[in-house]
C-alpha cells in the first residue's frame, strides 16, 4: 500500500510547549511526512473581525508542495468562521491551535495529539475522495455533528475536540461509509491500530485511573507497600546474613586489647630482691 505524501508546515509563532519533534518521529502505515517541518513567518495581520484571517489571506502565506499530495499549515491565530481546521483548496489545509490549545491543556492532553489526529483523518479524507482534498463545501458532508470521540466529530463546540484527541477511534457509521467509498479493510483496521497510539503520557494515564477507580487504587497500592515492605525485608535479611560470618571471623582474628599481658615472673622476683 503507497503511503501518502503529507508536506507539514508552521506559519508564524506557535504554542509553547509544542513538542514538534514528536510529530516528526511519528510513524505510520499509511501517511509520511515529506521533509522537515518547516516554519515560515506570517507576514500579514487579519482582515476579519475579532482578529480573524480569512482563508484568502492564508492561503496567500502558504507555500507549494510540489513533493506532496497535501500540505498541512499549523497556525495560531483565528481562522475564517471561528473554526479549527479549514480546507483552502489546491490541497492545502489550515490548522489553528487557537482556542483550543487551553482545553487540550485542562484535559492534560498534548498539543501533539491534535496534530496526529487531523493528519489520519485527513489522509483519509484524500483517500476516499480519489487521492485529492476537496475544497471547502465542494465535498459531501465527510463529518458527524455528534461527539463520538471519532476522527470525524465535526467539533461545533471546540471543546469538544479533546474527546477525539485522546484514544479517538473510527466509529462504526464512518467505517462503513469509508469500505463503501472503496477504502481497503486492510487501510482502516491499520489506522484503528495506529491511532490507539494518540493517547495522553503515563502519567497523566496514571491519574485519570486513580480518579476514575479510586477504591482500586488504593488497593493496589497498599498491595504494592505490603509487597515493597516485605522485598525491603528480605533484602536486608540477605545482605546481614552474607555480611554476618565475614565479620565474625575478623573479629576472632583480631588480637584482644584488653587481655592481660603476660608478667615475666623471673625480671618481677629479681627487681624485689633488689
Amino acid at each position: 500500500m503507497d503511503k501518502v505524501r503529507v508536506k507539514l508546515v508552521t506559519i508564524g509563532h506557535l504554542p509553547l510547549h509544542l513538542k514538534l519533534s514528536e510529530v516528526s518521529a511519528w510513524r505510520s502505515e499509511v501517511f509520511e511526512l515529506v521533509g522537515g517541518i518547516d516554519n515560515f513567518a506570517l507576514r500579514c495581520d487579519s482582515d476579519r473581525g475579532d482578529w480573524i484571517f480569512s482563508d484568502r489571506l492564508l492561503k496567500t502565506q502558504l507555500p507549494e508542495h510540489n513533493d506532496a499530495d497535501f500540505l498541512i499549515a499549523l497556525v495560531n491565530v483565528p481562522i475564517e468562521d471561528n473554526w479549527y481546521s479549514r480546507r483552502l483548496g489546491d490541497n492545502k489545509i489550515v490548522f489553528t491551535f487557537s482556542q483550543i490549545r487551553e482545553f487540550l491543556a485542562w484535559e492534560n492532553i498534548p498539543l501533539e495529539n491534535a496534530i496526529f489526529r487531523v493528519l489520519y483523518s485527513y489522509t483519509l479524507l484524500y483517500r476516499r475522495s480519489g487521492n485529492k482534498i476537496p475544497g471547502f463545501g465542494a465535498a459531501p458532508s465527510f463529518t458527524h455533528d455528534e461527539t463520538r470521540g471519532c476522527l470525524f466529530d465535526m467539533n461545533g463546540i471546540k471543546s469538544d475536540l479533546v474527546e477525539s484527541c485522546n484514544k479517538p477511534v473510527v466509529c462504526g457509521e464512518c467505517v462503513e461509509r469509508l469500505m463503501n467509498e472503496r477504502i481497503s479493510t486492510q487501510m482502516i483496521k491499520i489506522i484503528q491500530k495506529e491511532i490507539r497510539k494518540i493517547r495522553k503520557r503515563l502519567y497523566y494515564r496514571a491519574f485519570d485511573f486513580v480518579k476514575a477507580k479510586p477504591l482500586t487504587s488504593l488497593v493496589i497500592s497498599s498491595i504494592f507497600a505490603i509487597l515493597l515492605g516485605v522485598a525491603g525485608s528480605l533484602t536486608a535479611s540477605y545482605i546481614y546474613d552474607s555480611i554476618k560470618p565475614q565479620s565474625s571471623v575478623d573479629i576472632k582474628n583480631q588480637p584482644n586489647a584488653f587481655a592481660k599481658k603476660p608478667t615475666n615472673f623471673w625480671s618481677w622476683e629479681l627487681f624485689v630482691m633488689s
